[in-house]
């Protein structure tokens, strides 16, 4: 199949469609870029000034109920009779007419997924002109019904019925964004009268000395009765060719399966390589090629393992990965940008903080869109797990047949597009959605009914979760609507709660067994802020209208999301019992809290393997500039909890447990699948008096218990470890101590910490 592109510049033009509903009279015009979003032509021809600075998002309320019609032209490609032409737009938001040449001919109503029409009958000779016009999606969900079953966030009642982003309509981590553009690529494709149109690789079965793989696919041809085909699959890892396999072919869809001898596994990063094989499928006619189509393959089995509910004494919600339980440490993948035409330029960079913190996980939270191959392509290959959610979030949604209907469209149109990457482990079917919604979550018919049925259909060797946290019906029966009993079933859980000292017994005395969301605030680096903050609201952040919109607070000190900024700063106060007077100290002292919270909340989890078996905390980066849990602001400047989180997920990494019977525990966690010898150091960073010494040995995927050290819970002191496991070193930190500690003694010590690698500097933290 032949691609033209059809990105590049537009025509935009735009109106009130509430004054000016219908036409192109009156509308004003801006140039535009496709991909793109009509807020960024909006700025770039200077009618919009920078909506990421001070209030300015503010300024988008208008465009809300606003219509907005692109225009280009193009010269029609040369094609044959038995050729066929179609337009594929890979992202339209949301509520968009379709125009060739003047004729209507297509309407589409979803913003998170690809939409192809075939216009060999439309097309003309020479030039053709093509228009999308897009409709407030304000008035178009206005024309909508809700049922009283039905309920929002602030914000979000819009949102219910709409297919685009939740986030856009405000959140917690988001601004108010509703947006609007043609935010993927465009493009003209010329169809053959014989293709491959889907090729499906799944793993039944694997182990070092082979694995049995299906290839399921489907193809066109106008070859007569299907005579002399087949099918020809070559996997390539590497660069050389490391299987062929050849089947006939009697239809135009069918199943392949065979065995590949000595296959390379796809492992999680840090259990080993995350190998990936180049795909190059063929259809040949008496042994001729006469289509191809090339896709990736990872061969791994991957499994949740989990029950129902769980108690202090039992349960589980544990992956494997090739018959192996693997700890995943990571985080939440929140929306790369508010402005979603952006987030694909933004996907290299991001995920190389994952990465380089050892991250093995990452959640694709329900509130964004679903990312593009390249996100995936570069999980795939770096071992990034990937969970991912159907996009649903804190709502609940319509379970009319109508809507049902549309989310079944849209799964469907996921999961195929998606189900080759290696990485994705687990479908989603929401987030929160269980939780919020004050009946017996059996009666969500959208994550019980809908998108099990189509996982199953479509992607039958990969686990599905109706919700995130999940709350199943023994677990919902027992609790008998109690809350706080029913978070004590739960075997997955978000672990908010009232985000006071971060070793609280909330978090410490948790029974659930994986985390997939817990997070602390933590506030932006001071070059950070003056990207976002005007000069004269740099501080003090009481009464500071700037400093609440970038907490997301869209309407004022009134608002739902007002809280956050106060949050932060009583966050500081638990750890340090004073409130700083200054910007410097309490970016300083915020940036130590949340960096101390996020370290803990990491090994608290590996300390306590097997019984917990994961951590997915909130979150790497953010999707615009704000003050957040993020330990890396929009403008990728990280923060002090950025490094710790470095050293707290290293695959070999030595921790302290808390005190407990006059000592605390020098633990040594191996994430990795082969046990590994060392030598260490342990001593008092105020005294530089050795505490434990020796060598130790690091159990294969477990955490090993090397010393007991005595301890007082009097005092505050802080711990400095080294060591060095098959010739590689590590380091690390503990402070010991109840808050609330001197925040003049932490910054003596914080130097300390940072020379004991040199990773970072500490007198340019929060600078």
């Amino acid at each position: 199949m032949k691609t033209i592109s059809l990105n590049g510049d537009y025509l935009l033009r735009y109106a009130d469609e509430q004054s000016n509903p219908t036409g192109i009279d009156g509308m004003a015009t801006v140039p535009a870029t496709v991909p793109g979003n009509v807020e960024i032509d909006l700025m770039n021809a200077g009618v919009l000034p920078d909506i990421f600075f001070g209030n300015n998002v503010k300024l988008l309320r208008p465009y809300e109920f606003y219509r907005w019609r692109y225009e280009r032209t193009f010269t029609a490609p040369e094609f044959t009779q038995k050729q066929r032409v179609f337009l594929h737009f890979q992202g339209v938001d949301c509520f968009a007419d379709y125009f060739l040449n003047g004729t209507h001919f297509a309407r589409t109503e979803n913003a998170l997924i690809d939409h192809r029409f075939d216009v060999t009958e439309l097309l003309q000779k020479g030039e053709n002109a093509l228009a999308v016009e897009l409709h407030s999606p304000i008035l178009e969900a206005a024309k909508l019904d809700v049922d009283a079953y039905s309920k929002g966030l602030q914000g979000g009642y819009e949102a219910l019925r709409v297919r685009k982003a939740p986030s856009g309509y405000g959140w917690d981590i988001m601004p108010r964004t509703v947006s609007a553009g043609i935010w993927r690529d465009v493009l003209l494709e010329i169809e053959e009268p014989t293709e491959i149109t889907d090729v499906y690789f799944s793993t039944i079965s694997c182990d070092s000395k082979r694995a049995q793989i299906a290839c399921q696919f489907k193809c066109h041809t106008d070859v007569p009765f299907y005579q002399g085909l087949s099918l020809r699959v070559t996997g390539m890892l590497r660069g050389k060719t490391a299987f062929v396999h050849e089947t006939p072919v009697r239809f135009v869809c069918g199943r392949a399966d065979f065995t590949v001898e000595n296959p390379a596994l796809w492992w999680p990063r840090g259990y080993g390589e995350a190998n990936v094989y180049d795909m190059h499928v063929e259809l040949l006619r008496d042994g001729t090629p006469i289509a191809h189509r090339d896709t990736t393959m990872g061969i791994r089995t991957a499994h949740l393992n989990r029950t129902e509910t769980t108690d202090v004494d039992g349960g589980e919600f544990c992956f494997e990965i090739n018959g192996e339980k693997i700890l995943c440490k990571g985080s939440n993948w929140v929306p790369a940008d508010a402005m979603h035409s952006r987030d694909a330029s933004r996907y290299e960079k991001m995920l190389e903080l994952w990465t380089d913190t050892h991250c093995n996980i990452l959640r694709c939270w329900g509130g964004n869109v679903y990312e593009d191959h390249a996100f995936f392509d570069i999980c795939d290959r770096n071992g990034i797990m990937v969970w991912q959610d159907f996009t649903m979030a804190c709502a609940n949604y319509p379970i009319d047949e109508g809507f049902m209907e549309v989310i079944r469209k849209e799964a469907e149109s996921v999961v195929t597009k998606l189900r080759n990457h290696p990485s994705i482990i687990l479908w989603s079917g929401d987030n929160e959605c269980d939780v919020m919604l004050g009946f017996d979550p059996a009666v969500n018919r959208l994550t019980r009914e809908t998108l099990p049925q189509v996982v199953t259909r479509l992607d039958p060797y990969r686990a599905y979760l109706a919700s995130s946290p999940y709350v199943s019906p023994e677990a919902y029966q027992r609790a008998k609507g109690n809350r706080k009993v029913l978070n004590q079933l739960m075997p997955e859980q978000h672990l908010w709660g009232p985000r006071d000292y971060f070793k609280s017994s909330f978090y410490t005395q948790a029974v659930s067994h994986f985390a997939s969301e817990t997070g602390y605030h933590g506030c932006n680096s001071l070059s950070s802020i003056r990207n976002f903050i005007s000069e004269d609201k740099l501080w003090p952040w009481q009464d500071n209208d700037e400093w609440l919109t970038h907490a997301a607070e869209m309407y004022g000190p009134a608002g739902g999301y007002a809280y956050r900024i106060k949050l932060m700063a009583d966050q500081i106060h638990e750890l340090f019992g004073m409130d700083p007077d200054n910007l410097e100290d309490f970016i300083l002292a915020s940036q130590i809290s949340q960096a101390e919270a996020k370290k803990f909340f990491i090994e608290l989890t590996r300390c306590m393997k097997w019984r917990r078996t994961g951590v997915i905390w909130w979150n790497i980066i953010d999707g615009w500039p704000q003050f957040s849990d993020a330990v890396v602001s929009y403008d990728f400047i990280k923060k002090l909890a950025y490094h710790y989180i470095k050293r707290s997920q290293q695959d070999i990494c030595l921790m302290v447990t808390e005190p407990e019977s006059w000592h605390v525990r020098l633990m040594a966690g191996n994430d990795t699948l082969v046990s590994r010898k060392g030598d260490y150091r342990m001593w008092d960073g105020d005294t530089g008096e050795i505490l434990s010494q020796g060598s130790f040995v690091a159990q294969a995927n477990s955490t090993t218990e090397i010393d007991r050290i005595r301890v007082s819970h009097g005092d505050q002191r802080l711990f400095l470890m080294e060591w060095t496991a098959d010739g590689q070193r590590g380091v690390n930190h503990y402070v010991l101590g109840k808050p609330p500690l001197s925040f003049a003694r932490y910054q003596n010590w914080l130097k300390l910490i940072a020379d004991l690698d040199g990773a970072f500097d500490a007198s340019e933290v929060g600078k």
